[in-house]
């Protein structure tokens, strides 16, 4: 067995092995299409390598399936890249052209006697298409979280484009007779080196896009209230003692309401959960909707909401919780076609008339809260006037 031939088989072997590594972790919890076409794009790709070794078949045979494969698992492979953005493969398109390199295929080793140049340029022209393509989306729409993997699978793949057109321009000099095996023997052997290079580095690129993602949904789980989709408690501290920091640097407003759904209970009795759940949602959505850009909002749990309200101007947090109480009592939501009105009441405390930590700050909002509905409902309190008008600033 020639040197050639050796690097040929250990590239088939790893490209099986890295093929049998994605197609296992995809079939785990998480569900990784992506994962599993690049796996089955890089087991055809050794298919059709140990087609072309022609140790069964008659060469010219052997040749046309193997290179067939060949062409056909840059679809498999891009189609799994194309996951991890924001774009698809149009496979109909795909299909045509693998459809026109068989075509090319046979004609090169069945009809005509230019079957080297159709095996080595007909699969290489559609993998080129397709690998540009896919390298092109990575850059221009990779998957949110995933960006810096993504240009580092998009470089590995413009880099196989660069070693296969490398290859086809050494390779017609060195078939001329009378062959220099050796010379030739040294350029294979440099090409299956090099894709196994490139096979590995797309596919660890990808575990990598993989990692990102998973660490992203935990973080997203352990951050985000399943029911609406905003922040939730963990969450919502996090960030007080961000904006309470910042607060006591720049000495801007800072203030916090606690907003609570009027009668929720009773929306729940007479519709039952399930309405009460998408009310829940509806107030949330609204709430997001009018809040200013720089507040944050969050669920606390049960029917509460709080918004973190950042750099207002004196009694400002005061009159952009009533917007927001306003808001809620303005957009009813839709249920069995008849609109479903609810109503919030809110507590506003400010930093520093009421503390300078969470437990303090959210005690004296939950206090206002109560006033809100031991009032009648449908209104917030705020720090009192005169006790605003006190207010020292940050670090004083």
């Amino acid at each position: 067995m020639s040197r050639a031939q050796f690097l040929v088989l250990a590239l088939l072997s790893v490209h099986v092995l890295l093929g049998a590594l994605c197609l296992a972790t995809s079939r785990g919890e998480r569900d990784s299409p992506g994962l599993r076409f690049w796996g089955w794009g890089l087991v055809v790709y050794a298919a059709g390598l140990a087609f072309t070794l022609g140790i069964v078949l008659p060469k010219h045979v052997a040749n046309f399936i193997g290179n067939s494969l060949i062409a056909f698992s840059p679809v498999l492979t891009i189609h799994g890249v194309l996951h991890y953005t924001r774009r698809r493969l149009n496979r109909t398109a795909s299909l045509v052209g693998v459809a026109a390199t068989i075509v090319v295929l046979a004609a090169g080793n069945f009809a005509f006697a230019w079957s080297a140049a159709a095996n080595i340029i007909a699969p290489t022209v559609i993998a080129t298409v397709l690998f540009a393509y896919g390298t092109a989306m990575l850059v221009l729409h990779p998957a949110q979280n995933a960006e810096r993997p993504a240009r580092f699978v998009a470089f590995v793949l413009a880099a196989a484009i660069l070693v296969w057109w490398v290859r086809i321009v050494a390779m017609p000099p060195l078939l001329a007779e009378p062959v220099n095996r050796d010379r030739l023997d040294m350029v294979v052997s440099t090409f299956a080196i090099a894709q196994i290079l490139v096979g590995v580095g797309a596919t660890f690129g990808l575990l990598w896009m993989e990692v990102r993602l998973v660490q992203w949904a935990i973080a997203h789980m352990a951050f985000t209230d399943s029911l609406t989709g905003l922040l939730n408690r963990r969450a919502i501290l996090a960030r007080f003692d961000e904006e309470a920091a910042r607060w006591s640097r720049t000495g801007t407003g800072f203030a916090l309401a606690v907003f609570d759904m009027d009668r929720f209970k009773e929306v729940n009795d007479a519709h039952g959960h399930l309405v009460g759940d998408a009310l829940l949602r509806h107030v949330g959505k609204v709430l997001g909707d009018a809040k200013r850009t720089e507040d944050v909002l969050g669920r606390l749990g049960g029917e509460e909401f709080v918004v973190l309200m950042c750099g207002h101007q004196s009694g400002g947090a005061t009159v952009a919780a009533e917007r927001l109480r306003a808001a809620v009592e303005r957009v009813p939501m839709v249920h069995d076609g008849r609109p479903l009105a609810i109503s919030v009441s809110a507590g506003i405390a400010e930093l520093p008339a009421d503390g300078t930590g969470w437990d303090k700050v959210f005690a004296a909002a939950d206090a206002r809260l109560y006033e809100a509905k031991s009032a009648g409902r449908n209104r917030v309190v705020g720090l009192p006037a005169a006790a605003a008008a006190e207010q020292p600033p940050a670090g004083a």
